[in-house]
């Protein structure tokens, strides 16, 4: 009790944010002190000094004084790196896997909620509400292991746990769900199905490669098969112990094997990332051709990625001409910033300067409505 009442007698140093949240920067023990005294939970912003996401959070939401308001009154709020000081040990210890990410923990030192990501201020403020309510992750996995298993209980519990990137949980938690439903092909049960597909050989994964056409009908471009393969690619170097990715001639029968009547889509796709790793862009820009020409992709950030790839490394006139397709289509698809400077480059490059011109202008838009940085783009203009 002695070093108990001397923690609470540490002045706390906090960190003003003119009306928004106020980050206190003590010991990670101090604050756990300091929430059971208060019967408050503590709010961590889990950041690392390049994410860019990180930074947007810092300059433009928690200095909100709606923001502010809300958190300074419910929570203790405080700032870890988790590349320095105790920023690691409570990465492995909350299993912080992404940048950022919040963390709602209590005097004792449990998880209550957890967040992920950009978070726009009515967001932010939603989160808070969860992290006190029934439908936190502290509650909802209480209620689980009293023996719930309600299946739209387990459907909102399996959820919450995917998009809180609690892996190992949520796949429990979905695959005992899905065992109980008739039914998989409902929008709400793909979506379990894509966000924790179990591994190769698992009934989910194998409902994922039969039905992948109609998944990706009613749920979108790429997802189902975006998901097949990363498992596949985890999978085959976890058994086979590699840490890098192998020469696509000799995952080939595992691919055949494994895939199903996809094998061959995804195994063109694995060279592709192979190629792109190795930087070998005499083996990729070929392949890249002969791919989207057989397996056309409506996945903007992906049209984006490979029309980007062209312009950087091609000057070939049919393959820059190709890339201003996919360029064109991911801007159709959905503008933002990236590829709408991919294809005023592009546009550039091959000498369409009054269209350059004009996709830099809306790039530069988007890039001012995200506050983002839009120097190279201006030098277009030049």
């Amino acid at each position: 009790m002695k070093h108990l009442f001397f923690l609470f007698l540490l002045p706390a140093f906090v960190a003003a944010q003119d009306g928004g949240i106020s980050f206190t920067e003590q010991p990670f023990d101090a604050l756990l002190a300091q929430a059971k005294a208060e019967d408050k939970l503590i709010f961590i912003d889990a950041y690392t000094t390049w994410c860019g996401p990180c930074k947007m959070m810092t300059a433009k939401v928690f200095p909100d004084s709606a923001v502010g308001a809300v958190y300074n009154e419910r929570f203790i709020n405080a700032k870890f790196d988790m590349e320095k000081g105790e920023g690691p040990g409570l990465a492995a210890r909350y299993d912080v896997a992404a940048y950022p990410t919040y963390l709602f923990v209590n005097g004792d030192g449990n998880l209550v909620h957890k967040g992920l990501g950009y978070i726009p201020k009515p967001a932010l403020l939603e989160l808070a509400d969860v992290a006190v309510s029934d439908r936190s992750l502290g509650a909802l996995e209480a209620r689980f292991d009293a023996g719930e298993r309600d299946p739209e209980f387990l459907q909102n519990f399996a959820m919450a746990l995917t998009n809180a990137m609690d892996e190992s949980r949520a796949d429990r938690v979905v695959s005992e769900y899905l065992t109980g439903q008739e039914d998989w092909s409902t929008p709400a049960n793909l979506q379990l199905l894509l966000a924790s597909p179990g591994g190769i050989g698992d009934p989910r994964m194998d409902y994922l490669i039969e039905h992948a056409a109609e998944i990706e009908a009613a749920l979108g471009a790429g997802s189902a098969t975006s998901t097949i393969q990363r498992a596949l690619v985890n999978t085959y170097h976890r058994e086979h112990r590699k840490r890098s990715l192998v020469a696509p001639d000799n995952i080939r029968e595992y691919y055949e094997t494994e895939a199903g009547p996809l094998w061959q889509q995804l195994h063109s796709s694995y060279a592709l990332m192979y190629y792109e790793r190795k930087g070998d862009m005499k083996h990729y820009l070929p392949l890249a051709m002969d791919h989207y020409s057989r397996y056309p992709s409506e996945d903007y950030t992906e049209l984006n990625g490979v029309a980007w790839a062209f312009f950087e490394n091609s000057d070939d006139p049919a393959q820059l001409a190709k890339a201003v397709e996919w360029a064109e289509r991911s801007v159709e698809l959905h503008p933002y910033y990236p590829n709408l400077d991919t294809l005023a480059w592009l546009y550039h490059k091959t000498g369409q300067q009054e269209k350059a011109e004009a996709a830099a202008h809306r790039a530069i838009e988007y890039a001012k409505a995200d506050d983002l940085d839009y120097s190279d783009t201006q030098k277009i203009f030049q």
